[in-house]
């Protein structure tokens, strides 16, 4: 929870302490991680070059998507940059990362292995922001913020490990609040229990959104 809004830090606090009173008599586990840096910007690296690879629509003229690399206006800045970024990653750079990645798989599954059972992180350092004005238009280009959103969410993304966001009540605006659980490979139960006494902590408190922002996917 360290680094995280008020709103994310106390919600994980209570989280907590629900856990270790409640039925599952959970112990809290404080642990490190080295290099997460550096396994940061692996992630940066291996998602940008595959985003360069995939053909996302039909913004790229030709068969191949590296040596084709023309845009279509509906892709935003922030989007285009990060695709000219994948594309000027060599095959050296690229192996350099999956063998981080691979470091991190070790490094996480002997956490979840030896130590802790889950671990359980905010789901993001804050709540909503606002949109910024202009953002139809343009898109918006902040790599600050988008490292600072994906502070918690980027290892499973990286490592491949099952996670789940359990909603966790509201700020002082009304805004949602979440908490995130790791688990192992095939310990998705693990996941699911712990997100089922988190959920339960905070019944009642969640806020439900007009009825025009539910989408029926059924229908």
């Amino acid at each position: 929870g360290a680094g995280a809004d008020d709103a994310m830090y106390q919600a994980f606090e209570r989280a907590l302490s629900g856990l270790a009173q409640g039925p599952l008599r959970a112990e809290a586990v404080p642990f490190s991680m080295p290099h997460m840096r550096r396994q940061a910007l692996a992630h940066s690296f291996i998602i940008s070059a595959a985003f360069s690879f995939a053909g996302i629509d039909d913004a790229f003229a030709g068969s191949s998507r590296r040596e084709s690399p023309q845009l279509d206006d509906d892709l935003e800045i922030a989007t285009e940059i990060q695709l000219a970024l994948g594309r000027q990653l060599t095959a050296m750079e690229l192996v350099a990362c999956k063998r981080i990645r691979a470091f991190a798989m070790a490094q996480w599954r002997r956490l979840l292995t030896e130590d802790v059972d889950v671990v359980l992180t905010p789901t993001t350092p804050m709540t909503a922001i606002k949109l910024p004005e202009g953002i139809e238009a343009h898109g918006v280009s902040d790599t600050g913020l988008i490292v600072q959103v994906m502070r918690y969410i980027w290892p499973c993304n990286l490592i491949g490990f099952p996670g789940i966001a359990v909603p966790a009540g509201v700020d002082s605006e009304g805004m949602p609040v979440s908490l995130q659980v790791i688990c192992l490979q095939w310990h998705e139960a693990d996941c699911l229990h712990v997100a089922r006494e988190i959920e339960k902590m905070f019944e009642g408190e969640r806020t439900t959104p007009p009825p025009e922002n539910f989408v029926d996917l059924l229908a």
